[in-house]
């Protein structure tokens, strides 16, 4: 098959050798795949990576950086067959499906994060036969490849205390934050307020319905998130929940010092390098802190659900797309966010550029 395979930090395509399904497992040819912010860190901070799975005992996302890798774990795409034992929508079906997968030693792994499953820069992909949904007739298929970043920010906020009535602030909307203000919205929260630097992030953001989107680095007026959302919620509101989407060190530790007193903060922007808080200011606060990964298994159909019937619009996230040819370009535009929100990698297209949508 054909794969955009990264070799020394870039990505060259060629032929890489089919992946086949195992027991319990099926074969998918790709129809689209988006770049998450994780590709982006697990590229640019390789060695920081795969030393935060190292300690922290994930095996899941753990490869060997000198081998070649095929990533891609957002992927939407077309039953091709069955491994033994293994059954599901038929062949010919539409499918998105959680990227996991387990090797011959019983380990699970994330398809895209392992040298032995290729994920959805290439043409197939081998995943686990029951992580697979059919796509509904009245979703665009490339576009049903969203369903697994919007399910981070559904699935995380599902665990949080979020509510009718509660304050919220997102920070960063890239996909998942995106995922999290929609999904604040539908539980009946608010005031809400989105934070990003990017006027065509901020501008999404309020495409979906935020209340308030707010530029915290604006050279004359930045405006301070958590103070904008006080403001909004008025004297006698519940306590808030603070979602930060972004990876920048720093952060939760000036969330810890401007956060109201029992705020829930839910940390889901991996942040790659050693980071600095001081507890005591948190803990005099009583402020909870959710360090955020999984999400209810439910979560994902049920974001499937919400892009078929049309309550969230794939429109306002997707802004660009590319080949294989096109991934170190969509890699590069991707890493300043006034560009593109999200790119999807679809295997027809040609050329080495990133083309808006």
């Amino acid at each position: 098959m054909r794969a955009a395979v990264l070799e020394g930090g870039r990505f060259r395509v060629r032929e890489y050798a089919d992946p086949l399904p195992g027991p319990g497992q099926a074969l998918v040819e790709t129809a689209a795949c988006g770049i998450c912010g994780s590709d982006l860190s697990a590229v640019a901070h390789t060695e920081d990576f795969l030393r935060a799975s190292r300690d922290s005992g994930t095996t899941s996302f753990l490869f060997d950086p000198d081998r070649p890798l095929v990533m891609g774990h957002e992927f939407s795409g077309r039953v091709l067959a069955y491994g033994a034992g293994a059954s599901g929508p038929e062949p010919g079906t539409g499918v998105v499906g959680l990227p996991w997968a387990v090797d011959t030693g019983g380990v699970v792994r994330t398809v895209g994060y392992s040298n032995a499953f290729p994920g959805g820069f290439g043409e197939r992909i081998v995943v686990q036969a029951q992580a697979l949904l059919p796509v509904p007739d009245s979703l665009d298929l490339a576009s049903a490849a969203l369903t697994e970043p919007l399910a981070v920010g559904f699935g995380n906020i599902a665990r949080s205390a979020a509510g009718e009535g509660t304050p919220a602030v997102v920070i960063g909307c890239g996909p998942v934050g995106l995922g999290a203000i929609a999904a604040l919205l539908e539980r009946g929260a608010g005031p809400v307020v989105a934070s990003d630097p990017s006027a065509l992030r901020r501008a999404a953001a309020a495409r979906l319905g935020a209340h308030a989107v707010v530029d915290p680095a604006d050279g004359e007026h930045p405006v301070d998130p958590v103070a904008r959302c006080v403001e909004l919620a008025g004297a006698g509101a519940r306590a808030m929940v603070v979602v930060n989407c972004v990876g920048v060190p720093g952060v939760l530790g000036a969330l810890l010092h401007s956060v109201p007193r029992g705020t829930e903060i839910l940390q889901i922007g991996g942040v790659m390098t050693e980071d600095v808080i001081r507890p005591v200011v948190g803990i005099y606060k009583d402020v909870t802190i959710r360090m955020c990964l999984t999400y209810p298994p439910q979560e994902f159909g049920a974001t499937l659900t919400r892009l078929a019937d049309g309550r969230i619009d794939p429109a306002v996230l997707v802004t660009g797309e590319a080949g294989f040819g096109g991934l170190d370009a969509a890699f590069a535009s991707l890493r300043r966010p006034e560009e593109h929100i999200k790119v999807l990698i679809r295997p027809g297209l040609a050329g080495e550029g990133v083309t808006p949508v």
